[in-house]
């Protein structure tokens, strides 16, 4: 059962960077990078004790990467980066 719910997991975040990668409407897509941004954080966490899982918290690393691109880009958020 774990297994399933770990699959479940996963696919939820995955599902919701893609809905933030496709949406147009700036409005929305601050709320669906705000609920991308969640489920990578909770997904994270839930993976904290795993020690097999690299390869998702890479891809986990990478879109949350992906989401503040969109955010600086997109969304027009200051770059916080030290110049």
């Amino acid at each position: 059962m774990e297994n399933a719910a770990s699959d479940y997991n996963q696919l939820q975040w995955k599902k919701l960077v893609q809905q933030a990668l496709v949406e147009v409407n700036p409005d929305k897509l601050k709320e669906k990078v705000a609920d991308a941004e969640t489920a990578i954080f909770q997904r994270l966490q839930a993976l904290e004790r795993s020690y097999d899982s690299s390869a998702e918290r890479n891809a986990l690393h990478d879109a949350s990467n992906t989401l503040l691109t969109l955010k600086r880009e997109v969304l027009k958020y200051p770059d916080w980066k030290a110049e």
